[in-house]
Parts: structure tokens; C-alpha cells; sequence
């Protein structure tokens, strides 16, 4: 998501939306692309969406029949089951686009279809990328050259991202990032992509500006830090941006950091005795949710566990991991989600019950995120002069969505490098299964964290 988050004045007694609410309405540009293509500026201002596999059409000079957004997620494989929950909450938030819903601030749900546009239907034409680079890369080329959808959307895996965003600047037509969060991302150079959300080194920021705080705020000491991470785009960037952070907070960096192989890797036992002579206190981890379950199972047979385990959400927090609460309960993650957030911010709560009601998904840490990418390209289209690629393009330079307009609890505005300034991430932690904010203490509800954590005889 890049330029980072300052750390929270200790007077600011506001919450972070509240305080992002405050944030002055400055609009940012960004160099466009040499060749001629529509612009995608307005392309998220209004709402549009409908599910499924139709493709964009048009009807003579009357213009496009429909604005086609080409998903490119996984859809099978080990985050299959991620991809299939982004797909109904999406498609759930394109149908409230073309059939219009009483969803308040949501960008593109009062009328039906894209209002600015004569009411003009949206779609979104799913691909499955199986976590493969290559196959993203070629979705993103049938999508564009033979579907001719209007935007990319995607890929939840940072590698992917990376090779469909690649596609789309090469042809001219935008990508908005929405579920991938590598900071490296918008500093690839190019020109037609958006990241929406909290990227690595924004979450490594808040994850150590929470340890810092944790350690006032309960009389700790906490410093000695372990970093492991799997090897891909993700867990490599992830550990970079952490290890600096915990520099510049002042902790320890005793052990890491230390990469794997997700595909390979099948024991943590020798990591975990280097862990546990290191006298390591803090274990800060970047995985996916295979790696993450060995790690965890091998902790548990080790018996150990450190004073706090705080990752950046990915695999911590999806649902499949949750549903073992014995392994998953008491960690602590950066994330945009809480299953206590409905009661912080009522109007996620409408949105929720809305995917529900009409794709039978709940939002979890990454549906949201799928959430938020879709209304985000909605906002831009909406607020677009015409829905052609350079006006989408100009549209989403110097689009502007306030905390819940764009489905998220922050706002969106990008900057030069096609970053979202304005997205944070809180701390949640894991208590029976459930994920409850911690972090921002005065957002949290009382009761929420658990501490000292319990040791594995004791859960």
C-alpha cells in the first residue's frame, strides 16, 4: 500500500478512522502511460458490479454495454478457499451496485448500474490463477486482449500481482490491488496500478508501534525479536519491512531474518530450539496457511511458545486456521479486520450482512479485502468522465473516498506511486476463535486481550 504511517501522537486520543476522517482532502498524480488508452480515473467513485462471467460488450456508437472487471484470484489449490469467499462477498457487492442498496456512504449503491454512466451494468469476469505467476500472467493476457474487460483486479498472492499488474501496464488498462500487500509492488515503476490497502512496511510499522506501546501500556520489557518467513515475494518483503522496524523501535533482532520454502518445508524443529536458546521473546512470523499450521503443530510438540507471537495477518488469520483454536488462539496480527469491528463501525456491520444475506460469505481478513477492491474501482469508474482506460486512469490519480464510502474503514487516495496514503491496519488477537482489536488501545473494547498468553498445558 507507499509511504508510511507516522507514529500515533500519545495526545491523539482520537480513533484512526476518526483521525483519517480528519485527513485534508489533497489529491495526488501520477505520470501517466505513453501509449493512448482509456482512463481509468473515475473508474471507482461509482458503484458497479455483477457477478459472474459475462463479458464487456458493445452496442454500436451507443457506447459499452457493460464495465467488465477482469478478477484474476486463486480459486482452487491451497487458498482456494480464500479466493472462493472474496468471490461471493464481491459478487454480493456487485449485485448491490447494478440493483442498488440502501447501504449508506458505499460508493455506487443508490441507484442501479453506474449512475454517472446512464445506469450502465457491471460484471466481473473471474479468473483462477492456482497461486502460479505464469498462469496469473496469462489470465490477465486473455482477459485484456480477448475479453477487453475495462480493469485487472487481484491476485491476493504479491508474485501474481506482480506478472497480471505487469500485463495490464504493458496494454494500457488498470489494475487495482485490493488483497496483495508487498510494499515492493509500487515500486516497480508502473504506471496503471493501485494498491489499496495497508501494504508490508505500513503493517510492520503498526505492529511494532503496538509492541512498543504493549510494553508501556503492561509494564513489559519485550525485546528480543525472532523474524521467519517463507521465501516468495510476500513473506521476502514482509520480513525486510519488519526487521527495519524493529530496529527503528528499538527491539532486538536476535534471531532471522530466516526464510523457508512454503512448498517444501515439512519441520520448524530445528528453528525452534535456535528459537528457544536464543531466549527469543517475540516471534514474529510471514507465512501461508501450511507453513503456518507446521509451525504452530511443531511449537506445540516442542511445548514451547514465546511471551507473543505477532505476525502480519495472511494465513493467522483466515478462517481455516481459526477453526483450530487450540493452535490459533492468543496470536496477535496486523490486519484490517475484527470480528468486533461491527460494533466499532456500524456501517462495515450493514455491509457485512448485505454479503450475507446475497453472496452467503461473512467478511473475514480477506473477503474485506476483496470488498474494498471492488468499491475502490467502483468509485473511480463512477466519478470517471467516460469509462475509457485514460479516463479511469485520471480518475483513480485523483480519486477521493471517505472512511466506508469505499467499504473500508479508511479512506482511499493514492499517491504518486499508486499507493493508498490513507489505509492502516490495527492489532487484533485471536481469542477462541475469534479475531478482537487490541490495538489502538482506546478502540478496543474492554476485555479483549488476553495476558499473560497461556502456555499449551494451560489452553
Amino acid at each position: 500500500m507507499d509511504s508510511t504511517q507516522n507514529p500515533k501522537n500519545s495526545d491523539d486520543t482520537s480513533s484512526p478512522a476518526q483521525r483519517h476522517l480528519q485527513t485534508s482532502n489533497q489529491s495526488s498524480s501520477r505520470t501517466g502511460a505513453n501509449r493512448a488508452t482509456v482512463s481509468r480515473r473515475s473508474f471507482l467513485a461509482a458503484g458497479t458490479g455483477v457477478a459472474a462471467t459475462a463479458l464487456a460488450g458493445c452496442v454500436g456508437d451507443s457506447g459499452p454495454e457493460t464495465f467488465t472487471i477482469g478478477a484474476i484470484h486463486p480459486l482452487s489449490g491451497d487458498a482456494g478457499e480464500i479466493g472462493e469467499r472474496m468471490q461471493n462477498v464481491m459478487n454480493a457487492g456487485v449485485q448491490a451496485v447494478n440493483e442498488g442498496a440502501d447501504l449508506g456512504p458505499l460508493v455506487g449503491t443508490e441507484g442501479e448500474g453506474l449512475e454517472n454512466h446512464d445506469g450502465i451494468e457491471v460484471e466481473i469476469e473471474w479468473r483462477d490463477h492456482r497461486g502460479d505467476a505464469g498462469q496469473g500472467r496469462s489470465e490477465a493476457e486473455t482477459l485484456v486482449l480477448d475479453e477487453g474487460v475495462d480493469v485487472l483486479c487481484g491476485s491476493y498472492f504479491s508474485g501474481v500481482t506482480d506478472t497480471a499488474a505487469g500485463v495490464a501496464d504493458r496494454e494500457g488498462v488498470p489494475f487495482v490491488c485490493g488483497t496483495a500487500i508487498s510494499a515492493s509492488l509500487t515500486e516497480l515503476g508502473y504506471d496503471w496500478f493501485w494498491q489499496v490497502p495497508p501494504h508490508n512496511d505500513k503493517k510492520a510499522e503498526s505492529m511494532f508501534q503496538f509492541l512498543d506501546e504493549f510494553n508501556e501500556e503492561q509494564d513489559e520489557s519485550l525485546q528480543r525479536v525472532a523474524i521467519i518467513h517463507e521465501d516468495s515475494t510476500f513473506g521476502t518483503d514482509a520480513a525486510g519491512y519488519m526487521e527495519d522496524r524493529a530496529e527503528e523501535f528499538g527491539f532486538e533482532v536476535v534471531m532471522g531474518p530466516i526464510a523457508y520454502s512454503e512448498s517444501d518445508i515439512s519441520s520448524f524443529s530445528s528453528e525452534i530450539s535456535q528459537m528457544q536458546s536464543e531466549d527469543v521473546e517475540v516471534l514474529v512470523p510471514a507465512s501461508n496457511l501450511r507453513s503456518a499450521n507446521i509451525l504452530l503443530g511443531d511449537m506445540q510438540t516442542a511445548g514451547w511458545y514465546p511471551e507473543l507471537f505477532l505476525t502480519n495477518g495472511s494465513a493467522y488469520v483466515d478462517p481455516s486456521f481459526l477453526e483450530d483454536a487450540e493452535l490459533s488462539d492468543h496470536i496477535f496480527s496486523s490486519i484490517e479486520y475484527a470480528d468486533d469491528m461491527f460494533e466499532i463501525y456500524p456501517e462495515i456491520d450493514e455491509y457485512n450482512q448485505y454479503a450475507i444475506e446475497h453472496g452467503g460469505t461473512s467478511f473475514d481478513g480477506s473477503s474485506l479485502l476483496g470488498w474494498g477492491e471492488l468499491f475502490t474501482i467502483i468509485g473511480a469508474a463512477n466519478n470517471a468522465e467516460s469509462l475509457s482506460s485514460d479516463d479511469l486512469k485520471d480518475s483513480l490519480d485523483s480519486l477521493r473516498l471517505e472512511p466506508m464510502e469505499g467499504g473500508m474503514p479508511y479512506p482511499v487516495e493514492f499517491n504518486e506511486s499508486g499507493y493508498n496514503d490513507e489505509s492502516f491496519s490495527s492489532i487484533i488477537q485471536n481469542n477462541d476463535s475469534e479475531m478482537e482489536l487490541v490495538w489502538p488501545f482506546e478502540d478496543a473494547q474492554d476485555g479483549t486481550l488476553t495476558w499473560p498468553v497461556p502456555g499449551w498445558d494451560e489452553r
